[in-house]
């Protein structure tokens, strides 16, 4: 596959993302999806409000992993691996990826 076939996935991928969050989030207008692209995998960043990261995670992170396995079936048909990075929220509530 062309490297502009597969960044037409990658934006695909995002706006299915964004999409699906802003439908099951409650605070839907603070959602931001944007994603890096790295020598082997695609890594989406998941940004949200506070309030809305247990809608996000799920309950035993159901949610979370569903939309996980989803994009990864979706962009693995394209020849890319993919994965959703969610934010650590800190006590300061500012928020921090995890490494």
């Amino acid at each position: 596959m062309l490297e502009q076939e597969k960044e037409v996935a990658r934006e695909t991928g995002k706006k299915i993302l964004h999409s699906i969050l802003h439908e099951m989030l409650d605070h839907a207008e603070k959602v931001v999806v944007n994603y890096s692209v790295g020598e082997r995998t695609t890594v989406y960043r998941v940004e949200c409000h506070p309030q809305s990261l247990g809608q996000l995670i799920g309950s035993k992170g159901k949610n979370i992993g569903g939309i996980r396995a989803v994009l990864s079936a979706m962009m693995a048909r394209k020849g890319i691996r993919a994965i959703i990075e969610i934010p650590y929220v800190a006590q300061n509530n500012r928020m921090e990826f995890a490494e």
